[in-house]
């Protein structure tokens, strides 16, 4: 009972903090969607692909060898923390190095936008052991605080600085405020002062570790990324724009939740005695809550981005649409590294994600006469068919039982299928009235996909009764929680 309240409290600050610190950066992005034109737009966002490219190097790896390791020493943190300083330097000097090769037939803009980023993977490798630190301690309400000041901080700066006219660079000093000064706060929180102290068998032992995740972890990157790379490409700057909004809320609930809940699911699955029920329950969870969240993204974009991003992003409305396809299914996968990692399955996992990777890269090549419409639908079946998989694989390796599946999994999808019927029928009520006003269609979107929600959770919970006695466990607990912390 301890260890499972610990959970839900885990969950909660860090969804909790996510969801401010998401808030604030969107309505920067809004800002910039609306100051910017499609074309500028396009160049930003071709400049942060390689800047996240970059701190794929920076924080994969040793991060989870410290989280995953029984016991740590002094000397064990400081070689620890010299070796991700040391390879985030490098890392930084060598694109600026090649960066003109890779912005020969780009903008100036774009090219000064990275050129300023560079020194940001640098600066925050220094927090990247600390953060560590705290998620395994189970310090997620710290981790939060430190979160919420530094994004408020950073945030109300930055849209100062795009009201102002600013315009891209108004997001490049968020990036940086927040950095700076979630380094300090993690220097204040953790009080920890690197020695002088460099163990060579440390530093074998946690790149053997790492480097396989590492490279796992780039292969995932490019296959995550292979749309972005290849529509900027082959089909320009703004399409990648108009991509980049079409992913921006799907992207933003992923961030709030299945990536926020990334350190708590391998913190407490890969020490729980029966991994693949915990692992069944928190996909089963992110299931049942998160996809249909994903699927009333598409299926009711006409309705939304217009009136937020502006007219000049209706084109990114069918995009939408197509991407939501893939709800079910990357949240079933998206946890399938971490089912891996609590196995020692380091290097399977990287050769499957070198598999990914490569599948994807093919089927971009192949798809280069299409349309850019036609190429994301392309895609849109590869994602599925690639998670799918993920999923059958866990389950015949049994790293995650047939028997767990059928009881925590299976009904979470039978859920969604539930959702997209009832919300496709309000779609139909709410486009054959589309007289009101923006903010009376919003709301009638947001009521929609409620009523569908809860319509879907109902007619599951009355055909799967361990799903429901569940759902009901958990909404006990919290409530608990709740009245406890009042």
């Amino acid at each position: 009972m301890g260890k499972n309240s610990s959970v839900i409290s885990s969950s909660s600050w860090t969804l909790g903090v996510k969801f401010i610190e998401r808030g604030v950066s969107l309505a920067v992005y809004i800002m910039l969607a609306r100051f910017l034109s499609v074309e500028e737009f396009g160049v930003v966002a071709f400049a942060m692909l390689f800047l996240e490219f970059i701190t794929v190097f920076t924080s994969s790896g040793v991060k989870d060898f410290i989280l995953t390791r029984k016991e740590v020493s002094s000397s064990f943190i400081d070689t620890c923390t010299y070796s991700v300083i040391f390879i985030s330097i490098v890392i930084s000097s060598i694109f600026y190095l090649v960066m003109d090769f890779f912005f020969i037939d780009k903008s100036e803009m774009m090219k000064d936008v990275f050129q300023v980023l560079l020194f940001l993977p640098a600066i925050s490798s220094f927090n990247i052991v600390q953060t560590a630190l705290l998620q395994r301690s189970y310090n997620f309400k710290n981790l939060s605080l430190r979160n919420l000041v530094s994004t408020i901080i950073a945030g109300l700066s930055s849209m100062y600085c795009a009201y102002d006219g600013y315009g891209a660079w108004a997001l490049v000093l968020y990036q940086y405020c927040k950095v700076i000064i979630d380094t300090i706060i993690l220097q204040i929180l953790v009080k920890y002062r690197p020695n002088f102290h460099f163990s060579l068998r440390y530093f074998k032992e946690c790149y053997k570790f790492s480097l396989p995740l590492l490279f796992s972890e780039i292969m995932n990157f490019w296959s995550t990324r292979m749309m972005d790379l290849f529509v900027s490409v082959i089909h320009g700057a703004p399409s990648l724009a108009i991509l980049n909004i079409a992913r921006k809320f799907s992207r933003l609930v992923q961030q709030l939740s299945l990536t926020a809940l990334r350190p708590v699911v391998l913190s407490y699955a890969s020490k729980s005695e029966n991994k693949s029920q915990s692992f069944a329950k928190f996909i089963a969870y992110v299931t049942f809550t998160i996809a249909p969240v994903l699927i009333a993204i598409g299926v009711y974009a006409e309705f939304y981005v217009t009136p937020i991003f502006g007219d000049q992003w209706a084109p990114a409305v069918i995009i939408i649409e197509l991407l939501s396809y893939t709800a079910i299914a990357q949240c079933l996968s998206w946890y399938f590294g971490l089912i891996l990692i609590a196995q020692s399955k380091n290097i399977l996992l990287f050769k499957l994600n070198v598999i990914f990777t490569l599948t994807f890269f093919i089927v971009g090549v192949g798809s280069y006469k299409l349309s850019f419409e036609n190429y994301v639908a392309i895609q849109v079946v590869l994602i599925n068919i690639i998670s799918f998989y993920k999923v059958f694989f866990v389950v015949k390796k049994k790293y995650i039982e047939f028997k767990c599946f059928m009881e925590f999994i299976l009904p979470a999808v039978f859920s969604c299928l539930i959702f997209i019927i009832f919300a496709l029928i309000f779609r139909e009520v709410i486009t054959n009235n589309h007289n009101s006003s923006s903010f009376i269609t919003v709301s009638l979107v947001v009521l929609s996909s409620v009523i569908s929600f809860l319509i879907s959770a109902a007619v599951t919970m009355s055909f799967f009764k361990s799903f429901r006695a569940e759902i009901i466990n958990i909404i006990s607990k919290v409530s608990l929680k709740f009245r406890k912390s009042n």
